[in-house]
């Protein structure tokens, strides 16, 4: 089981980015099959993270800095380098999510995730708002994508099943399976000409277009309509190809083993 929990106020503009992230995560993951992933919005109340991430494998926790760095910086921290000890007091309004990692491994041993990460944003602004400036918006983004890529590949690497996929006359064949474990509520798709093979990446929103990726059955079955971007890379209309997939981590996307005679450079979809 993994915690993801976002942090801050929403009140105060960037101070609220931890939240923004998990509100995201929720409305991509709504439909997807990932029932071992948890998602807590736990505000400023510290200790709610030591009570959500009880019994959990993994834990996941987003909030902002203040660290006089670039404003959007985003620094992917190991938690057992921002555990802190709380000093014995019967005030929690200073409880903060440090010191709950800290409690939390002390109360309930090995009750408590031992993999614990941590993405810090580099607020700009935390005066009263709602909004998030412009550069934490799009470091929110971006933190949501990587932590889209690693549930992904986590459960790429949990998974038995077989990673082969299918294009038959310019259409791009997904199973069910293969859809679940790397496109788990995306909507449309990438492709790409990654150095000379297809690069198929999951879309995270859809403002970002992107070829439409459409139930089929009632299995749950997908399809993506590629036709004229495989024209663009020279592939055959007709050709029928049967292929292994393989997800990059580094790419956040399917690396699919059919070799591009002629690469044309990238080409988004």
């Amino acid at each position: 089981m993994i915690a993801i929990i976002g942090c801050g106020n929403t009140n105060r503009s960037d101070d609220g980015v931890g939240i923004q992230v998990v509100k995201s995560l929720a409305a991509i993951l709504a439909d997807s099959k990932m029932p071992e992933v948890k998602l807590f919005d736990s505000g400023t109340a510290g200790i709610e993270v030591m009570f959500q991430a009880r019994g959990m494998q993994q834990l996941i926790v987003i909030d902002a800095c203040i660290s006089n760095s670039e404003i959007g910086c985003i620094f992917e921290v190991p938690g057992e380098e921002l555990i802190v000890e709380k000093e014995p007091s019967f005030n929690l309004h200073d409880f903060r999510w440090q010191h709950a990692l800290f409690a939390g491994r002390k109360i309930y041993k090995d009750d408590f995730p031992k993999d614990i990460t941590v993405y810090l944003i580099e607020a700009g602004n935390v005066d009263f708002g709602l909004e998030l400036s412009p550069q934490v918006q799009k470091s929110m983004q971006r933190v949501v994508e990587i932590i889209l890529a690693k549930l992904r590949d986590k459960k790429h690497t949990n998974a038995t099943t077989n990673n082969s996929i299918s294009i038959k006359k310019g259409k791009i064949y997904l199973s069910q399976e293969i859809y679940n474990k790397y496109f788990a509520g995306s909507n449309s798709a990438a492709l790409i000409d990654w150095q000379g093979q297809l690069l198929l990446m999951p879309v995270v929103s859809e403002a970002q277009g992107g070829l439409l990726i459409k139930v089929i059955n009632s299995r749950g079955d997908r399809v993506v309509d590629a036709v004229d971007v495989l024209r663009r890379l020279q592939l055959s209309e007709d050709a029928c190809y049967d292929c292994a997939a393989q997800w990059s981590t580094e790419m956040a996307g399917l690396l699919l083993s059919i070799p591009i005679a002629k690469p044309s450079g990238s080409v988004n979809a």
